[in-house]
C-alpha cells in the first residue's frame, strides 16, 4: 500500500481506515480514451477473425489465474472495498466461473438457416462481435460485475475499453493485468481510470463504441443514456428497490435467515439487497422477533478480522448519506427494533454504519420508498400474499422479489405475477449463478439485454441475415 499518491494522480482509500491509501492511478484524460479506443479497434479485427478455439482458451487461462491469484485479489478487493474476506474469495471464485462459461460462449456464436420460400434461395443468418465495446462497473463487485461484461464480449471477438470505478481502481487494473498475464493482448481490454469528466465524455460519444454496459445509480445511468451517441447499444443495470414476502405457513426460522442474509450481507451495497420485508400480519411479531435476533448477533468491523460479518460501507459518501437516512427515519417516527454491534479496536476514521431493523416507517418516507444500498430493513405487516404484491408492483423499480412460504400454488402464482426481473422463493433477494439472465424491469434495467449466461450472446453480437441464390430461378 501506498503512504502517498503522486502528485496529479488517483487513488482508492481503504474504508475500514481511510488514511490508508490502497492504489493510486492516473486518471484519464480524453486523449487517452481516443488512444485506447484507436488501440482496441485495431485489435478487435484480429481478435475477430481468431478462431473460438484460441478465444476459449485464453479465457479459460483468465480463469485459472483468477483462482491462483484469489487470496491476493480477495485481500484487495477487501481492503478497497471493505467486503470481508470471506465474501472476497466467493466473489473471485464466480469471476472466474464467469470466464469459464465465457470460453463455452466461444464456441456459440452461431447462425440459423430458414425453410426455402422462393425456389432457389437459401437463407441463413451470420452472427458478428460488435467491434469494440465499453464496460462502465461499480465497486460494489468490482470483480464479478467487471468479469460478467468483459468475459463474453471477448469470448465473442470483441474488444473492450473498461472503465471501473476509482473507489476500486486497484483490483480493476489487478483484472486487466491478469488478463494480459493470461495471453490476452492488452489492446483488447485498455483501463480507462478516473472519473474525469471530458474523458467520460469522449467514451460515450465516439461513434466506434458499439456497445455501452454499465451497472450503477439510476442517476448515473440517465446521464450515461443522455451522452451515449445515437448508434450506441445499451446494457443498463440500474437500482432496486427489492422486498422479501413472509407468508403466514412460511418456515420463520429460514425465513430470518436468509432475509438477513438478502438485507445485510455485503454491507447491504447490493442492488439485489432486501430494503423491506413484507409480513403476514399473524406471524408478524414471532418473524420480527427472529430477524432482530440475527441482526444482534452480526459484528461490525475490519473485512480482514477473524469473526467479523460486515465490512464498512465503501465510501464516505455512503456513510454520510445512510446516517442521515437513519436519523430522518427515526425523526418521522420509525421504530429500531434491534442493531447490530461494533468489533473492538476499529479504526474511528472507518465508514462504520451498524445493520438496523426498523419498524412503523411512515409509507412515503425514503426508508421504505426507494432504494437503500445500505445495511438497513424495515418490516412491514400485510394482510397476505396479494397486499404484498400490490406493494411491489406498484414500485417504479423491478429488480428482485423474495417470498417465503410452504405452498407450491403461492409459490407459482407470486412468481408469475410479481413484475420484477427475478423472483426468489424461499432464499435470498441476493446471489445470481452465471448460467440465468441477470436483469431487472422497469427503471431496474434499460436496453433489453439481461446479462449473463448464453443469453448475454445477443448484446455483444449483432445478426446478419444471408439470401443464397442458387441455381435456375
Amino acid at each position: 500500500m501506498h503512504s502517498a499518491p503522486p502528485a496529479g494522480q488517483g487513488r482508492s482509500v481503504d474504508p475500514a481506515s481511510p488514511g490508508r491509501i490502497v492504489h493510486a492511478f492516473r486518471p484519464a484524460t480524453a486523449a487517452d480514451v481516443h488512444t485506447a479506443v484507436d488501440e482496441a479497434q485495431e485489435a478487435a479485427c484480429a481478435w475477430a477473425s481468431t478462431p473460438p478455439l484460441r478465444r476459449a482458451t485464453v479465457l479459460t487461462r483468465i480463469a485459472d489465474q483468477l483462482e491462483r491469484h484469489r487470496d491476493e485479489l480477495a485481500t484487495l478487493i477487501t481492503a478497497e472495498e471493505g467486503k470481508p474476506l470471506g465474501a472476497a474469495r466467493g466473489e473471485v471464485g464466480k469471476s472466474a466461473e464467469q470466464f469459464r462459461l465465457a470460453a463455452q460462449l466461444a464456441y456459440l456464436v452461431e447462425g440459423t438457416t430458414f425453410p426455402d420460400e422462393s425456389a432457389g434461395v437459401f437463407a441463413y443468418t451470420l452472427r458478428a462481435p460488435l467491434g469494440v465495446m465499453a464496460a462502465i462497473t461499480p465497486w460494489n463487485f468490482p470483480l464479478s460485475l467487471a468479469a460478467r461484461k468483459i468475459a463474453p464480449a471477448l469470448a465473442a471477438g470483441n474488444a473492450v475499453v473498461f472503465k471501473p470505478s476509482p473507489v476500486t481502481a486497484g483490483t480493476g487494473e489487478r483484472l486487466a493485468g491478469i488478463a494480459v498475464e493470461a495471453g490476452l493482448p492488452a489492446a483488447l481490454l485498455p483501463v480507462i481510470q478516473g472519473q474525469d469528466a471530458a474523458a467520460m465524455t469522449a467514451l460515450l460519444q465516439d461513434a466506434r463504441i458499439r456497445g455501452i454496459s454499465f451497472t450503477g445509480s439510476d442517476a448515473t445511468g440517465a446521464r450515461l443514456r443522455a451522452e451515449a451517441h445515437g448508434q450506441a447499444r445499451l446494457q443498463l443495470e440500474l437500482g432496486g428497490h427489492n422486498a422479501a414476502v413472509v407468508c403466514a405457513d412460511a418456515d420463520l426460522a429460514k425465513a430470518a435467515a436468509d432475509i438477513a442474509t438478502g438485507a445485510f450481507g455485503l454491507t447491504g451495497q447490493a442492488c439485489t439487497s432486501t430494503d423491506r420485508v413484507l409480513v403476514a400480519e399473524p406471524v408478524l411479531a414471532e418473524f420480527t422477533d427472529l430477524l432482530a435476533a440475527k441482526v444482534e448477533a452480526l459484528r461490525v468491523g475490519p473485512g480482514d478480522r477473524d469473526g467479523v460479518t460486515t465490512g464498512p460501507v465503501a465510501t464516505a459518501a455512503q456513510y454520510e448519506r445512510l446516517n442521515e437516512l437513519k436519523e430522518s427515519a427515526v425523526a418521522a417516527g420509525a421504530k429500531t427494533v434491534a442493531e447490530a454491534g461494533f468489533a473492538d479496536g476499529r479504526d474511528p476514521a472507518g465508514y462504520w454504519v451498524a445493520p438496523t431493523l426498523f419498524a412503523q416507517v411512515p409509507a412515503g418516507h425514503g426508508l421504505v420508498s426507494g432504494e437503500v444500498f445500505g445495511p438497513y430493513c424495515s418490516v412491514i405487516p400485510v394482510a397476505g400474499p396479494e397486499e404484498a404484491l400490490a406493494l411491489i408492483n406498484a414500485s417504479a423499480h423491478g429488480l428482485v422479489a423474495g417470498v417465503h412460504t410452504a405452498d407450491l400454488t403461492t409459490a407459482h402464482h407470486f412468481a408469475a405475477r410479481a413484475r420484477c426481473g427475478v423472483v426468489k422463493v424461499n432464499a435470498p433477494t441476493t446471489g445470481n449463478g452465471v448460467a440465468p439472465p441477470f436483469g431487472g424491469w422497469k427503471a431496474s434495467s434499460g436496453g433489453g439485454f439481461p446479462e449473463g449466461g448464453r443469453q448475454a450472446l445477443d448484446f455483444v453480437t449483432e445478426t446478419k441475415t444471408v439470401y443464397l441464390t442458387h441455381g435456375a430461378n
